[in-house]
C-alpha cells in the first residue's frame, strides 16, 4: 500500500457503519434482485441473510433508501426499522406505525386523512394492554392506509431479534399484514439466520417464511474487488498486487474485514514513514488478531445456529460423514466456504484433510488465514472431554521422555538414535506445522511439536520406538496391546471430535472410553510412584 498524498483522510475510516453513497461498493446483482422484488407493480417480501458484517444492512439501504423521496411522490413510503433493541412484539407493531406518524407533516396527504391516521395511533396506544383490541387496531390502520392508496415498505434490520420477541401468533399476524390484499405491506428483513430458522415450528398454520424470497449475501465478487481497489486508488491509496494478495489471504473478500485491515494499515504507513513495508503488515496483523478471531468466531456461531457447523467442519477439516448436497450448497451460498484445487489445499493445510470431490477440488473458509485458525481451534476445543484429558496427558509424558532422554533440544538426538526416512519426514512435517502456526498466531500456538501429534504419531514416532522407557508408564500390558489401543483411538478421534459419534457403534465408544480411563490411570500411577 502506498499513500499518494500524506494529507488525505483515511478512506477506510467508515468501517463498521452503514455504507452509503459513493462509499458503497458493487453488489449490483443483489440490488437488482431487491428492487425487482419490492418496487414492481406486483411485489413481495425478501429476506436478506448472510455472515456477520458482510454488508446486509448497507445493501438493503442502498437498494431502496436513495429512492425514498421519489417513491414518496407516488405514495410509496419506505421506512427503516431497527428491531435489535425492541423488547416485545407490541412495541414492534407500534414501530411500524410510528414512522408514518412522524412523517405526516412531510407527507402530501389530505388533512382529513392525516387526522384519521393520528387518531388511529392514539387508539392503538390506548389498547396496547389488550392484545385482541391492539392487534385489531393495527389491522385497521393498515387497511385504512391501503384503501387510500398508501404503499408501505419496511426494512426490518436485525430481524434475528424476532425469535426472542415473537410468538407463533405474532409471525402469523405479520404474515397476514404482508400477504392479504386489503393490508399488503412489503417486508425486507435483514438477518444472519434464515426466516425459517427464526420462526417457531407449528404445522397447524401457514409458515411466515413461505411469503419470502431469500437473498443470501456473500463476500465481494471479482468485479466488486476490482471496484474496491480502484476506489481506494481514486481516494489516494495505491496498492500493489502483493499487498492485495496478502489482504486476500488474511480476510478473503469480506467487506468489513477488508476495510478493518486497510484502515489500520493506512494509519500505520502514514505514521511509520520509512519503516519496512512487510514489518508494518506483520505489526498490523498482530494488532488486529483479536478482532479477526472474534469476527471469525461470530461466523462459526452463525453456522452453529443454522445447524451447519458440523457440516462445514467436515468439509474443511474432514473427515466427511453426513454432509448432504443441500448442506454444501447452503454453505457455498453463505460463501463461508469456497472451493479450491486439492493441490492448493494440501499446500495450505499440509494435506490429508477435507473432502476431495470428483472435480479434484476441496473446500476452505472464505479466507485462508481463518482456515488455518479453525484448524488450530480444533486442537484446543473440548470436543470430547475425556479424550482431551487423555491426549494432553500422553503428550506430557512424551515431552518428559524426550527431555529426559535427549534434553530440551531433542530433535537431532532423536533422529540420530532412530534414523529413518519416515521419522525424519514426520518430525520435519510437525516442525513446519508448528512454525506455520507460530508465524500466523504467535503465542496462541504451542512451541512444542508434540502438541501437533495425533494418536498414530504419538505411538508410532515415540512410544513404540523406546518401549523400554514407556513400558514403565504403560505397565502390565504388552506393546502389541497398546498398539491396538492407539490404532482404535486414532480411528475414533475424528468422528467423536466432530460430534458425529452417532455413526460409531456404542460398543466401540464405550471401549474407547475404557482405553482413555486406563491410559489416565496408568499415567497418574506412574507420576505418583516415579
Amino acid at each position: 500500500m502506498v499513500i499518494k498524498a500524506l494529507n488525505i483522510q483515511n478512506p477506510f475510516a467508515g468501517y463498521g457503519s452503514i455504507i452509503t453513497g459513493n462509499r458503497f461498493i458493487g453488489r449490483q446483482n443483489a440490488i437488482e434482485a431487491i428492487q425487482n422484488r419490492v418496487l414492481g407493480e406486483t411485489f413481495g417480501n425478501i429476506a436478506i441473510m448472510g455472515l456477520p458484517r458482510i454488508g446486509k444492512t448497507s445493501l438493503a439501504w442502498m437498494a431502496l433508501m436513495p429512492m425514498k423521496e421519489d417513491l414518496a411522490t407516488k405514495k410509496h413510503y419506505v421506512f427503516y426499522v431497527g428491531i435489535g433493541t425492541i423488547s416485545n412484539s407490541t412495541d414492534f407493531f407500534k414501530s411500524l406505525i410510528k414512522p408514518i406518524i412522524d412523517e405526516i407533516e412531510f407527507l402530501e396527504v389530505e388533512e382529513i386523512i392525516a387526522h384519521r391516521i393520528s387518531s388511529f395511533f392514539v387508539k392503538l396506544k390506548e389498547h396496547e394492554n389488550d392484545r385482541f383490541d391492539f392487534i385489531n387496531q393495527v389491522q385497521k390502520i393498515f387497511k385504512f392506509l391501503k384503501r387510500f392508496g398508501f404503499r408501505l415498505t419496511y426494512i426490518l434490520d436485525e430481524f434475528d431479534n424476532a425469535e426472542k420477541i415473537f410468538t407463533v401468533a405474532d409471525f402469523q399476524i405479520l404474515r397476514e399484514l404482508s400477504s392479504k390484499p386489503e393490508t399488503q405491506i412489503c417486508l425486507v428483513t435483514v438477518s444472519r439466520r434464515t426466516i425459517q430458522e427464526l420462526e417457531p415450528e407449528n404445522g397447524a398454520i401457514s409458515n411466515f417464511y413461505g411469503v419470502f424470497t431469500d437473498l443470501r449475501l456473500g463476500t465481494y465478487n471479482d468485479d466488486d474487488i476490482q471496484q474496491y481497489w480502484d476506489k481506494a486508488l481514486y481516494n489516494g491509496t495505491e496498492t500493489t498486487l502483493e499487498y492485495q494478495r496478502k489482504v486476500n489471504f488474511l480476510v478473503g473478500k469480506h467487506p468489513y474485514l477488508m476495510d478493518l485491515f486497510n484502515y489500520f494499515m493506512f494509519n500505520s504507513i502514514k505514521k511509520n514513514k520509512g519503516v519496512n513495508y512487510n514489518t508494518i503488515i506483520d505489526d498490523t496483523e498482530s494488532e488486529l488478531r483479536l478482532n479477526l478471531y472474534n469476527s471469525f468466531d461470530s461466523c462459526l456461531k452463525l453456522l452453529k445456529d443454522e445447524n451447519l457447523y458440523s457440516k462445514a467442519f467436515q468439509l474443511v477439516l474432514g473427515p466427511v460423514y453426513d454432509v448432504t448436497a443441500i448442506d454444501e450448497q447452503k454453505l457455498l451460498k453463505y460463501e463461508f466456504l469456497r472451493e479450491v484445487s486439492w493441490a492448493g489445499k494440501e499446500q495450505l493445510l499440509g494435506g490429508g484433510l477435507g473432502l476431495k470431490n470428483l472435480n479434484n477440488t476441496s473446500f476452505i473458509c472464505f479466507s485462508e488465514y481463518f482456515t488455518q485458525y479453525w484448524k488450530l481451534k480444533m486442537y484446543e476445543t473440548d470436543f470430547w472431554g475425556l479424550w482431551k484429558d487423555t491426549e494432553i496427558a500422553i503428550r506430557d509424558v512424551i515431552k518428559d521422555y524426550l527431555n529426559e532422554t535427549f534434553g530440551t533440544v531433542w530433535e537431532e538426538g532423536y533422529l540420530l538414535k532412530y534414523p529413518s526416512e519416515y521419522r525424519t519426514e514426520a518430525i520435519n512435517s510437525l516442525a513446519k506445522e508448528r512454525d506455520k502456526y507460530q508465524k500466523n498466531f504467535g503465542s496462541l500456538a504451542s512451541s512444542h511439536i508434540v502438541d501437533y501429534t495425533y494418536p498414530k504419531n504419538m505411538f508410532g514416532l515415540f512410544i513404540a520406538n523406546d518401549w523400554d522407557w514407556f513400558s514403565k508408564v504403560f505397565s502390565g500390558n504388552e506393546r502389541k496391546f497398546w498398539d491396538k489401543v492407539f490404532n482404535e483411538l486414532a480411528f475414533l478421534r475424528n468422528p467423536v471430535a466432530h460430534n458425529n459419534s452417532q455413526f460409531v457403534p456404542i460398543g466401540r465408544i464405550n471401549e474407547a472410553k475404557s482405553y482413555c480411563e486406563l491410559i489416565l490411570e496408568k499415567i497418574n500411577n506412574w507420576r505418583v510412584n516415579k
